[in-house]
């Protein structure tokens, strides 16, 4: 079944560690579903092999997808501080762990061919995407097609007999749960989710069965259902004139099952979270890095637009330092974007005196235009270059400077789909293949366009075309990019010759 996306799932989020939401987060999670599979809690050994076109192949090593694999499969999470040393902790457990470049053939750039042996000899072959932002979804399982995202409680298990011979319906054997039967050629797979821990069911007793727990903050649904999923049906939604924050809580209410009590509080503590990344963070000296600390150049400088800009720029600039050096930061929507919508909302509290309440209701305001991206596009940058990312954190950008102006759920709109409309093409070139240059410059701009676009939409400004229209006009101009110009290090500044010098120098130093 196709989900919904959730505020904190997809959107903002995950709490993390490393260069890249779609590289190391998402492999983290990859890593933690590996390691239920392997139904042992020893050593194991693993390939990982990618395709030589795909993302993957080009930047598994400097943007985190092996350490976040390594840590997954040691039993880390995406926040742990310790997932930049996953290769190390692995082999300290015995993880053996092997990367292979191939000529596998054409699929979605971020595709993980995984082969993984058990400690009892058992040999497993699964098939893995990272989806953006964090997000996944193992799609193959021992040749079957299978979706699992990390939103359920899953058993999966494979036998010669089918479970109709047992003369009763799915709702008598699995209460709650939805089973999935898959014929192929090994025999039957079985794939059963639920929302909740599963019991022991006395018909299963005598299968080998793979039981997995959800890795996502927020439990997927056995019954999608949310009030409205784009732009249009929100507007015929919100008949009591609510306020963009409002509607995203009714939104992730629903969707999550926490009381809008609870998601403005969760939201708060995510807020509480970029507040105390910057006030430990101490600027490690991260190997392989391009830009060391420039936020402390920023605010003794005489600057054109005054002091909020002059703020916007420095706390940009943090996030994204934090981020690189290996500090513990929010997602929002990507890693590779983090700067833009949290930068822009800490500048707009001191210029604004917003308090804690206030800053986690621009949050909301920004995550449900993330919803109505990550539904009817991607923030994946493999699959739509940094319009995905640094665009779409414009948009929400957009969205949050319209709450404090105190827009109205149209012209909030208006706002968010400017910001998009003057992205379209923004290509993905990292320099070096480290998640820096221009990601930094892109941050800022795209934060400035979100400014810029609220204003014009307070002025009166018209968006002339529609929010939904725009998101997939969007889509489609990212999906037509060439490959070399979505996060491959193969096109735009990542092939200027100086750019080719500093990857040979910084890989060189490991």
């Amino acid at each position: 079944m196709k989900q919904y996306p959730s505020i904190f799932n997809d959107v903002i989020g995950p709490v993390m560690v490393g260069p890249s939401s779609s590289h190391t987060a998402a492999s983290v999670r990859i890593g933690n579903i590996l390691r239920q599979f392997t139904m042992t809690k020893g050593p194991c050994s693993v390939i990982f092999r990618f395709d030589k076109e795909s993302s993957l192949a080009t930047t598994y090593n400097t943007q985190g997808v092996a350490v976040g694999l390594a840590a997954g499969l040691a039993g880390l999470q995406t926040h742990q501080k310790e997932v930049m040393n996953g290769l190390k902790i692995a082999e300290d457990l015995g993880i053996k762990i092997i990367f292979k470049v191939e000529d596998i053939g054409p699929g979605h750039p971020n595709t993980y061919h995984i082969t993984l042996t058990s400690e009892d000899g058992k040999v497993l072959h699964l098939k893995a995407l990272s989806t953006g932002g964090g997000m996944i979804e193992i799609i193959e399982f021992e040749g079957f097609p299978v979706s699992i995202t990390g939103g359920f409680y899953e058993m999966l298990f494979i036998t010669d007999i089918p479970l109709e011979n047992e003369k009763k319906d799915d709702s008598e054997m699995f209460p709650g749960m939805e089973i999935t039967e898959i014929s192929g050629t090994k025999g039957i797979l079985y794939q059963i989710k639920s929302e909740s821990p599963t019991k022991e069911i006395s018909v299963l007793s005598n299968f080998d069965i793979y039981t997995l727990t959800p890795v996502l903050p927020v439990a997927s649904q056995l019954q999608p259902s949310v009030p409205f999923i784009n732009a249009g049906e929100t507007i015929k939604f919100n008949k009591n004139n609510l306020s963009l924050w409002e509607l995203a809580c009714k939104y992730e209410s629903i969707r999550s099952g926490m009381n809008e009590d609870e998601v403005l509080n969760k939201m708060i503590d995510l807020t509480d979270v970029l507040y105390n990344s910057l006030d430990k963070h101490d600027d490690e000296d991260v190997p392989g890095r391009i830009l060391q600390s420039q936020s402390q150049y920023i605010l003794d400088k005489s600057l054109l637009g005054g002091n909020f800009q002059k703020e916007i720029l420095y706390y940009i600039t943090r996030f994204m330092e934090i981020k690189s050096a290996g500090g513990v930061f929010v997602a929002a929507p990507t890693a590779g974007s983090c700067g833009c919508l949290a930068g822009t909302i800490f500048a707009l509290a001191k210029e604004c005196d917003l308090n804690r309440i206030d800053m986690a209701k621009c949050m909301l305001a920004a995550g449900l235009i993330g919803i109505f991206i990550a539904y009817g596009s991607t923030f994946s940058a493999e699959v739509c270059g940094c319009q995905a990312e640094c665009g779409a954190g414009s948009g929400m950008c957009a969205a949050a400077c319209a709450y404090v102006l105190g827009l109205n759920v149209e012209k909030s709109f208006a706002a968010a789909s400017m910001a998009l409309q003057n992205i379209f093409g923004m290509v993905c070139d990292p320099v070096a293949n480290r998640v820096e240059v221009p990601c930094l410059g892109k941050n800022i701009m795209a934060s400035m366009n979100g400014i810029a676009c609220a204003n014009m939409a307070a002025a009166g400004f018209s968006q002339v075309i529609p929010l939904d229209e725009t998101i997939s006009a969007m889509d489609a101009v990212g999906k037509a990019l060439p490959m070399e110009l979505r996060c491959t290090g193969l096109g735009g500044l990542s092939m200027t010759p100086t750019a080719q010098k500093l990857k040979n120098e910084l890989d060189s130093k490991g």
